[in-house]
């Protein structure tokens, strides 16, 4: 099963799995939307950390669709993750281990979905994807 800890942050206490990030993917979908994921391998298996919506919609005056462009969230993900794994270049992610975090001190990988990742040695270094996501829900609805 591997290594597992429990990881406290923002007053929620995770279940976590250390593992190496086997790839990364980051790219178009078949269905035009930009995403990115790391493939981490544990003892015995692995998941996939991330899937989140990198890009956003475009549109023209009267709401056609333009295809889609890049966003400041989806730039601002890929930063946190480099910047919590500990690296500089997303081409150096593979290789790395990292935390993988599941909700409710939960540490097992099987049957879950990872709500978030650490880094290995640095405690304050943690990504929560739903937060992460929400902070940049809120900025723009402030700024509306």
């Amino acid at each position: 099963m591997g290594r597992t800890i429990t990881v406290e942050h923002g007053g929620k206490t995770y279940g976590g799995q250390v593992g190496t990030i086997e790839s990364t993917t980051f790219g178009t979908t078949d269905h035009g939307i930009v995403t990115a994921m790391l493939h981490v391998k544990f003892d015995g298996g692995g998941i996939g950390v991330g899937g989140m919506v990198l890009d956003t919609p475009r549109k023209d005056e009267v709401g056609k669709s333009l295809g889609r462009e890049g966003s400041a969230y989806g730039l601002d993900l890929l930063m946190w993750i480099m910047r919590t794994v500990g690296v500089d270049r997303w081409e150096k992610l593979p290789g790395k281990q990292v935390i993988v975090l599941f909700d409710g001190g939960r540490s097992s990988y099987l049957g879950s979905t990872s709500v978030g990742i650490a880094h290995i040695t640095d405690e304050r270094e943690v990504l929560i994807l739903d937060d992460h996501a929400k902070t940049w829900r809120e900025r723009e609805e402030a700024a509306r």
